[in-house]
């Protein structure tokens, strides 16, 4: 365990920019800020590392800070500690170890964990990490992890609570995964796109490049778009009433960019969960909005590199 009051430098690696910041245990997070990716590419996500670290080399200044930590989107196999299988919004990112990206002439050390775990791990440590903490992500797709006591719960290999990957659908749409019916496909705002660009009257109107803005404007005036994202509300809450019954956390977060964009209805999803849930489950565990927003991926970071 780190014990001075350094800082940490929190990196989040996400599909369209990489966020960064420093703070450490004692102050949070201090600084935040980001950088975008563009083009979506290797060498185009170490170049903007390279930004990030020399802007660092100045302020803080590489004296102050004590270890990196890395927030990446992925699957991460314990025992390799590489990014395996398919990584939907950045292809290129896998078979490589994030520590990687950071040169050997900065003598740090690095920690890393997938970007969704980190996210739960600093929605518990705000919530003064006791007891048991799912947090869920939603965005280009859909993140989860869980924390016990202040730890993130990784399963026997690296792979648990892939909850956007459960199967919601029998042969049902295809994700980005390369499988059909998993619960990204329908939920999250990639799966959502793919499926109004479906429909004959968003040609157009909605395109592979539409953010989540254009996508709600085109629902508002088309009921057969409105309608998937209800669908997409209620197989969302399906997911998280099975995690609930499976677990039987104290709490489950929900945040990402999506649902600060209200996608969803917060009271609706609340509702839906309730329906799902076996009356033995109902009102046990906590239903929360995330706290810190888009933010969390940086400071589960921190967090994760002071090992506190």
């Amino acid at each position: 365990m780190l014990t001075n009051d350094k800082l940490m430098l929190g990196l989040d690696i996400g599909g369209s920019s990489v966020k960064y910041g420093w703070g450490n245990c004692q102050a949070g997070l201090q600084q935040h800020s980001k950088i975008e990716l563009q083009p979506k590419s290797l060498s185009q996500l170490r170049e903007t590392v390279r930004q990030i670290l020399q802007g660092c080399s100045e302020e803080p200044g590489w004296e102050n800070i004590a270890a990196i930590g890395i927030g990446t989107p992925g699957t991460i196999d314990r025992a390799s500690g590489r990014i395996v299988g398919v990584n939907p919004n950045l292809p290129f990112w896998v078979d490589l170890d994030p520590r990687d990206l950071i040169p050997p002439e900065i003598q740090l050390p690095v920690f890393y964990d997938n970007d969704a775990n980190l996210m739960a791990l600093a929605e518990a440590w705000l919530r003064g990490s006791q007891g048991s903490l799912v947090g869920i992500t939603v965005g280009s797709g859909i993140g989860c992890g869980l924390v016990l006591d202040g730890k993130v719960y990784h399963g026997a290999h690296g792979f648990a609570l892939e909850l956007g990957h459960v199967t919601s659908i029998d042969d049902g749409a295809l994700c980005t995964c390369g499988r059909k019916g998993c619960l990204e496909a329908y939920a999250s705002v990639e799966g959502l796109r793919r499926r109004i660009m479906a429909l004959p009257e968003a040609a157009g109107s909605v395109t592979p490049s539409s953010g989540l803005s254009a996508i709600l404007r085109f629902s508002d005036s088309h009921p057969q778009a409105e309608i998937i994202i209800g669908e997409g509300l209620q197989i969302l809450a399906r997911g998280i009433s099975d995690l609930i019954v499976i677990l039987d956390p104290d709490r489950v977060v929900i945040g990402g960019g999506a649902m600060e964009a209200e996608l969803y209805s917060w009271a609706e999803l609340e509702r839906a969960v309730q329906k799902y849930l076996p009356p033995v489950n109902a009102g046990h565990t906590a239903l929360e909005k995330a706290l810190v927003g888009n933010r969390a991926g940086v400071l589960g970071a921190i967090i994760l590199a002071s090992q506190c």
